[in-house]
């Protein structure tokens, strides 16, 4: 059978693809060629350092940024589709997504987590200042929300002590953000407080009624709690 596309080329091939670009109109078939000998293979010339790139003859220093860089975005291309697979649609998932990402918070955070209408994960990004309620972090979790297609928004609070549980005054603004993202066609599904290997749910723990009421789909919250 033919080959097409990616599968019909050698890894050499591959390689001098890619370098292409930062070195156009140039002939890079011996450097190719000698990259995937000495790393053994497309990925090991990628995730080369800069150190073991510029000791292999012929590279040079703007060459060696380049597969460093290239090398970059290809794996944050695979960590972003390997994470589409993660699906968000109850409690239990969402908790299981966050659980083994709280080593990799330093101190207090807040972050926005985005789902699309199949509830499959699509990205979540930190938020600056230190309520959700702050104006600019609203209008950063509608414009990525917009931006990204998604359908669902979880919000996070990382704390530096235990998981504790919102005041009324908080569960008064979070009701506020809930009816601003309602307006753009988005449901806030839970609100977590995490600290110390906890996690408070709000929605879990009946404190987003008036937010369950106002999305007009109770069957999703139900199904989050179930």
């Amino acid at each position: 059978m033919e080959r097409e596309g990616w599968d019909a080329l050698k890894p050499h091939e591959m390689v001098e693809l890619a370098l292409y670009p930062a070195v156009p109109r140039q002939d890079l078939t011996d450097i190719a060629r000698l990259l995937v000998d000495r790393f053994g293979s497309v990925g090991g010339v990628f995730g080369a350092s800069r150190e073991q790139l510029l000791a292999v003859p012929g590279m040079t220093s703007a060459l060696a940024e380049w597969i460093g860089l290239t090398g970059e975005l290809m794996r944050a291309y695979y960590d972003l589709h390997a994470e589409r697979d993660i699906r968000l649609s109850c409690y239990s998932e969402v908790r299981a997504f966050l659980a083994p990402r709280a080593t990799d918070v330093e101190g207090a955070a807040l972050w926005a987590v985005y789902a699309d209408f199949d509830f499959n994960l699509i990205t979540f990004t930190e938020l600056r200042g230190g309520a959700w309620w702050d104006a600019g972090n609203v209008r950063r979790v509608l414009a990525d929300a917009i931006g990204n297609g998604a359908r669902y928004v979880y919000l996070v609070r990382w704390l530096d002590g235990p998981a504790r549980e919102m005041d009324g005054q908080d569960c008064a603004r979070l009701e506020a953000i809930a009816a601003t993202l309602r307006a753009a066609d988005l449901d806030l599904v839970d609100c977590l407080i995490a600290g110390e290997g906890e996690f408070y749910s709000m929605n879990i723990h009946g404190k987003m009624q008036a937010i369950r009421a106002g999305s007009g789909c109770m069957e999703l919250h139900e199904r989050y709690s179930n």
